[in-house]
């Protein structure tokens, strides 16, 4: 049997020591690194809705402009719920209803993501000229919530 000298024990320890904390060093690098994997896999998501919610909102502010332009008919039967029209080309819809006798509200639609929607609104006010009528946008009168407190109207 050959006896070791201390300092080659010594030696081999400190190899050992130093390996261990290598493979400390790279099993915390690892952990970082899916940390940040999954971090980075979040923020995309968020990235891709955060993209998705705003071209539903421009297509939504799209229909509404479309809509302002737009003849409707104002008979009370036809207003009375929303009365929609479609812009099939691009994808617009835009719906009109009766708020009081002189004001309506106007909304812009666009479609998020499968049953889920943005709407965007804006109060018109009713003109009568010379035996035609027309609707003008109200000043200040863009929103984009529903202004009714009964939520069922806006629906």
């Amino acid at each position: 049997m050959t006896e070791h000298s201390p300092n080659v024990c010594l030696q081999f320890q400190q190899g050992n020591v130093l390996l261990i904390s290598v493979l400390m060093l790279l099993a915390v690098s690892l952990m970082m690194l899916k940390a940040l994997h999954h971090h980075l896999d979040n923020a995309l998501i968020m990235m891709v809705d955060e993209r998705r919610y705003l071209k539903a909102f421009q297509q939504a502010e799209s229909a509404l402009s479309w809509g302002m332009a737009q003849s409707w008919l104002l008979y009370r039967d036809k207003t009375e719920e929303w009365y929609c029209l479609q812009q099939q080309e691009f994808h617009l819809t835009s719906c009109l209803k009766r708020y009081s006798s002189n004001f309506f509200l106007l909304k812009g639609v666009a479609e998020v993501a499968s049953g889920q929607s943005v709407g965007l609104y804006q109060w018109m006010k009713l003109i009568s000229s010379g035996g035609s009528d027309s609707l003008i946008p109200v000043e200040s009168g863009w929103l984009d919530f529903c202004p009714e407190a009964d939520t069922g109207f806006c629906l």
